[in-house]
């Protein structure tokens, strides 16, 4: 039982429901007062951030008011504002740009979905499909950034998922080969090439991928901002929305003040934190994970390590490690563990002193060269997981004027920048380009109240530990 089965199976069988549909878990009243509560960004990738702009302090009318300052919030405004440039748009951000997912993240882009990531989850067709639309949106990010000038650390120059146990060597052979007969471009690394490419010898083999690799978090959040504000879209930061009121005019209160904003359309660009907001708040489950990063590392050290390649790279183990070598010479480790908080819990309760002797651990068993380096900065970052995996994008309400994009499960770089696009052509009305596709108004499945959702969440989050550890 792979993952995602396994996680939708524990929660549906401890509230013995089935999956509910979209509109089953929208539409529900908001009064929000934790949006004022966020835990800082402690991650490394925050010392990028750019100066604030102004908080909103005046009651305003607009044609679409996106809400979330991240990649999903910036992605939107960027394809709206350049689609539709006669529409007066506006990003209300909580906190600062970045501050939640966006800018905590590992900084690896992937193509797929994380239900098709290494995996034909339904059938070959969706999954050539799925494929084929994430590595464009790749390439189409890396054109946009291209032409802002770059400055955010973007590599593409493919990564590894690296095997980490002997029994599944013969899976991922298969896997490479029903890939390569449906055009996919991967290749299967044996043990030894993989060490050539990463200097280690701590996996069975590989798969490369030429289309992803890596960027700078923080850094691509400021290039979009930058674009989008070029493009006259208002970006209001620390600017938390309290109240969603909907109707043909949707009514949002932002802020202490409680300033009126009155837009014919918003824009849902949360993620994790959309629960929060009032909606999916029984489909979206807020998990906890953590990142740490080393000092520059010396060249004579790196050579001893021999990560010759430089590609990124994450395991295959169900609470995988990912890690990435950024291009002034620091290793970004992440993944390992992952936590869930009771009532969709956006603070961290956990123990970032635990998570740096894990992270070490796993650093040091990779690459022994690197057992005393120690982390300069370790952080908590949090995404948005369903039970069955699977992304979400769409346009819901009584008068189909509320967007979302949300969902990504841990893989969203990519995701986002085609979320953007197809809310965008939805907007424009050609949401038939996108109707068969596996993501488009996707039903949330619903997962159980509380103290249900704790226990089926944190048992699966068990479970995957005990399998990795077998």
């Amino acid at each position: 039982m792979n993952r995602r089965k396994f996680l939708k199976t524990s929660l549906y069988s401890l509230g013995g429901v089935a999956a509910a549909t979209v509109g089953s878990t929208v539409f529900t009243p908001l009064v929000c007062r934790e949006t004022m509560c966020f835990d800082p960004n402690t991650s490394f990738w925050a010392l990028a951030h750019s100066p604030e702009t102004p908080s909103l302090s005046e009651n305003v009318r607009v044609d679409m008011a996106i809400i979330g300052g991240g990649l999903t919030g910036l992605f939107a405004a960027y394809h709206f504002a350049g689609r539709f440039p006669q529409m007066k748009i506006i990003l209300l951000e909580a906190r600062q740009v970045g501050h939640g997912a966006s800018g905590t993240n590992g900084g690896m882009i992937l193509p797929q979905t994380p239900n098709e990531s290494f995996e034909i989850s339904d059938d070959e067709d969706t999954h050539k499909y799925v494929y084929e639309i994430t590595t464009r949106a790749i390439r189409e990010l890396q054109a946009l950034v291209m032409a802002e000038g770059n400055g955010c650390d973007l590599i593409l120059d493919g990564f590894l998922h690296t095997v980490r146990k002997e029994e599944d060597l013969d899976y991922y052979e298969e896997y490479v080969e029903k890939a390569n007969r449906l055009g996919l471009p991967l290749e299967f690394l044996t043990d030894k090439e993989t060490a050539d490419e990463i200097g280690t010898n701590a996996y069975y083999a590989s798969v490369y991928d030429p289309n992803g690799g890596q960027v700078h978090p923080m850094k691509l959040i400021h290039l979009l901002k930058r674009a989008v504000l070029k493009k006259g879209v208002t970006i209001f930061e620390n600017s938390p929305v309290f109240s969603i009121e909907e109707g043909k005019t949707v009514h949002l209160t932002v802020g202490k003040q409680q300033y009126q904003v009155k837009a014919d359309n918003i824009i849902l660009a949360t993620d994790a934190y959309t629960s929060k907001l009032g909606y999916f708040k029984n489909g979206i489950i807020p998990i906890h994970s953590q990142c740490a990063i080393t000092k520059p590392i010396s060249k004579e050290k790196l050579s001893q390590a021999g990560w010759k390649s430089r590609l990124p790279y994450f395991d295959s183990w169900n609470k995988l490690f990912h890690l990435i070598l950024t291009p002034d010479n620091r290793i970004c480790i992440g993944g390992g563990d992952a936590e869930y908080f009771f009532n969709n819990g956006i603070h961290y309760h956990g123990d970032l002193n635990r998570v740096a002797g894990l992270l070490a651990k796993e650093l040091a068993r990779i690459y022994p060269v690197f057992s005393d380096i120690g982390f300069e900065s370790v952080w908590n970052g949090m995404l948005g997981m369903t039970a069955d995996g699977e992304p979400s994008v769409g346009v819901a309400g009584r008068h189909q004027n509320i967007y979302y994009a949300l969902a990504y499960n841990g893989q969203g770089i990519a995701m986002t920048y085609l979320f953007g696009k197809i809310m965008a052509d939805i907007f424009k009305g050609k949401k038939s380009i996108w109707e068969n596709s596996p993501f488009y108004c996707h039903p949330i499945p619903f997962v159980p109240p509380e103290p249900l959702r704790w226990i089926g969440a944190n048992f699966a989050l068990s479970y995957y530990r005990y399998l990795d550890q077998k």
